[in-house]
């Protein structure tokens, strides 16, 4: 295989999700040696962070969980932090890279693998004419190199395969191991250009397959707008209802997901649900047998059926083939107590329970009955009950719920008794959740449920339609901003579009250093010198960084942050391309929540909001900003907008030094700009979505390898400023305090690598 010569690498813009309608990929789960991925997803470089994929490791016992070695540079990282890396770099799905690992070495999976297996992990270099002692294997050993190289490969045959003939491709065909192969795909052709053997790649398909395929956790209940049949997701199958009876003596009908008809043909088809639940049933050869969900648990006798009460004209008679996709569980006796269950509370201490088979289940939380004994009735009791059982593990919720953990701004979907959280708002209504159905559970039983990978949309997610950037008449692209960072991509060139310092007017202060950033500012927090900066005096696009004057101002207005504030679209909305925030007409949002919304995930509309709480003259209030900028002297900077959608809020990295160290000094702007994530709920709801939740904009929050802490920072974005960065760090050594700047940042596929170099590096050197 031929060494990876140079690579070229388109940007890529983000934008919101919409529910979901697959748009690319098969939708039969028969093997197809034509199409074994789409371009799109051996593409969508962005859609597993780099906390999905130790997570990933971690749920799978993986040893690369905790495998630290050498990256493609030789610097020592986890292997999760290279896997992200060589995603970004090259622009491909990480998800491919873990496949490879494992259909090439079976590294996620050995728990004990050899130094050999880890030389050659994605098997990149090794052909059947020379094996392991081919020179392209030889220059890329070692566990780094062999992620970055089968990462980049990929990358190298989108570059050049107009210009190699040799890169299999669509519409040709091939002949591989005998059989007469089209690639329907780029993405196809590829891969059988890497491996070209038919076994091999259907591995690979067979394990992207069993570990992506899947999105709704089990537990779910799905069907399709155009057929009342309901499935329930069980071990990655979907399980038809026969009747509404089986289905309402199981779950709240409430909890149904409706979804495109071919999202449910990605699922195979498994055994019906056909009789309901707690059913006595009689089979022909007479045995009897209680129905609990999916076990049948046999009487000991029919004696035993009369003992305990039963009903004869209750008893349902059936075959045994009826029977047969049922587990067998443990038999019912005369002895056996509650074997339907029973919830009681215990009158001394108020404590839950679930009695059942003589045993007791504790409930941590009164939620749990709701979700998972919709039928029982509680009963109080005295302690003297529990005597007569003995302790079983406690009841955990059920597979399928959707829950909110006290203490915890995050969103779970619980599957086979652990806690998935949804990535963001655009995940779960892409997913086509309700938001009535969360159930919020205190801490205690959210620790029961152990956290497992997070759930996040496939890349065959239809987007919203491309539009045109409000700000120029430049070629069109989808909308973004700092608050419209998302997990789904459309490539496009937009190098074009930022505003640029030529190079023959680049100026320095103080030590310089390798950026791609157009200007940089390095400044120590409490004295204000600069240390180094590149273009610091130059005039730049503010985006979002104007958020953080606009928030200063307001609470020098007197800003009430227990006040709240009623939407009116006609005065508050921003833009189309700019309000992504979830909120209708009349809905009340206190004003904490909207400055969370503001300085930590950086919405346009909120911005507004809060300024109609202190003025109904929107206009005066930017002219009031411009105003205080003149009496700090600044004279380059001016502001037109509150949330700066406006390519006309400038300012320089020496200017901006001075905004975000007053802004910064009150405790309140700083506290929120140090917030890692949020969660609240409208005041007044109408629409009945009223919880909302995000992270930080700005990732560097969640790396936890820096050798610095973060103490306050700010992003922003549009296409004429390129990505901006501010933040307050401090240096973990010794304490110290920085301000970083970087205005211009071109690398909007991966925004945050040059300020954490640039960072790192002032760290090290001041």
């Amino acid at each position: 295989m031929n060494h990876i010569s140079k690579r070229i690498f388109s940007f890529v813009i983000v934008l919101g999700m919409v529910l979901p309608q697959p748009a690319f990929l098969a939708t039969t789960a028969d093997f197809n040696p034509n199409f074994l991925l789409s371009d799109e997803e051996l593409q969508a470089w962005n859609i597993m962070s780099r906390t999905d994929i130790q997570a990933f490791l971690d749920e799978r016992g993986s040893f690369l969980s905790t495998l630290r070695t050498e990256d493609k540079n030789g610097i020592n990282k986890l292997a999760a932090d290279i896997i992200y890396g060589a995603a970004v770099d090259n622009k491909i799905n990480p998800k491919y890279i873990l496949v490879k690992l494992q259909k090439e070495q079976s590294l996620i999976t050995e728990k004990s693998p050899t130094q050999k297996q880890l030389d050659g992990a994605t098997g990149y270099g090794i052909s059947d004419g020379c094996g392991w002692d081919c020179q392209t294997y030889k220059d890329n050993q070692g566990f780094g190199k062999q992620v970055d190289a089968a990462a980049g490969i990929m990358r190298w045959y989108y570059d050049n395969v107009s210009s190699q003939s040799w890169i299999k491709r669509p519409p040709l065909s091939y002949t591989i191991d005998g059989e007469f192969i089209t690639p329907s795909t780029l993405a196809t052709g590829f891969l059988y250009t890497y491996t070209p053997h038919l076994q091999g790649n259907k591995n690979f398909w067979t394990l992207w397959q069993s570990w992506f395929d899947q999105v709704y956790p089990d537990g779910t209940l799905l069907k399709s707008a155009n057929d009342a049949t309901v499935y329930l997701l069980q071990n990655g199958k979907r399980r038809p209802f026969a009747s509404m009876t089986a289905l309402a003596t199981r779950y709240d009908l409430r909890r149904i997901v409706t979804v495109p008809s071919s999202e449910l043909t990605r699922y195979d088809i498994g055994s019906s649900i056909s009789l309901p639940n707690y059913s006595i049933v009689k089979t022909t050869g007479g045995g009897y047998y209680l129905l609990d969900y999916d076990a049948k648990r046999p009487f000991a006798s029919s004696d035993t059926v009369g003992k305990l009460g039963y009903n004869p004209d209750e008893i349902l008679d059936v075959s045994e083939q009826d029977l047969s996709v049922y587990i067998l569980g443990s038999t019912i006796t005369a002895n056996t107590t509650n074997p339907l269950g029973e919830l009681v509370q215990i009158k001394e201490n108020s404590a839950l329970y679930y009695l059942k088979d003589n045993e007791y289940h504790l409930i941590y939380d009164k939620a749990i009955i709701k979700e998972n004994f919709p039928n029982l009735t509680l009963q109080t009791v005295s302690i003297d009950k529990l005597k007569s059982y003995v302790p079983g593990q406690p009841v955990k919720i059920k597979d399928g719920a959707l829950v909110l953990v006290e203490g915890d701004n995050r969103v779970y979907a619980i599957e086979n008794g652990k806690k998935r959280h949804i990535a963001s708002e655009d995940v779960f209504n892409g997913l086509g959740y309700d938001w009535k159905n969360i159930v919020t559970i205190n801490e205690f039983t959210g620790i029961l449920h152990e956290t497992a990978e997070p759930i996040y949309l496939r890349s065959d997610i239809i987007t919203q339609p491309v539009t045109a950037t409000p700000s120029t008449n430049k070629p069109t692209v989808p909308p973004t901003t700092a608050s419209q960072e998302s997990t789904t991509t459309q490539t496009t060139d937009i190098a074009d579009l930022m505003i640029t310092t030529p190079k023959d007017h680049w100026t320095f202060v103080g030590k310089t250093m390798d950026s791609p950033v157009d200007a940089y500012l390095i400044a120590d927090y409490a004295s204000g010198e600069i240390f180094a900066g590149k273009n610091i005096d130059t005039v730049r696009p503010t985006a979002s960084l104007a958020k953080v004057m606009t928030t200063y101002m307001l609470i020098k207005e007197g800003l009430n942050l227990n006040g709240s504030v009623t939407f009116n679209s006609a005065t508050q909305k921003t833009p189309p391309e700019f309000h992504r925030y979830r909120i209708i007409d009349g809905e009340r949002v206190k004003n904490s929540d909207l400055l969370s919304a503001v300085l930590i995930s950086s919405m346009n509309t909120p911005v507004r909001m809060l300024v109609s709480s202190v003025t109904n003259d929107e206009a005066g209030f930017v002219s009031k900003m411009n105003a205080q900028l003149r009496d700090w002297g600044l004279t380059k900077t001016s502001l037109k907008d509150v949330y700066g959608g406006a390519v006309e809020n400038d300012t320089t990295a020496r200017e901006y030094l001075t905004i975000f160290t007053k802004a910064t000094a009150n405790g309140t702007v700083k506290q929120y700009m140090g917030t890692a994530t949020y969660a609240y709920d409208e005041l007044l709801d109408l629409d009945g979505l009223p919880h909302h939740f995000d992270d930080h904009t700005n990732d560097l929050m969640k790396d936890k390898t820096l050798s610095f802490t973060i103490v306050a920072s700010k992003t922003g974005y549009i296409y004429e400023s390129g990505d901006n960065l501010a933040m307050l760090v401090s240096r973990k050594s010794d304490g110290k305090q920085f301000v970083i700047i970087s205005l211009g940042n071109p690398e909007s596929a991966n925004k945050f690598a040059a300020p954490k170099v640039l960072t790192e590096w002032a760290m090290k050197t001041f």
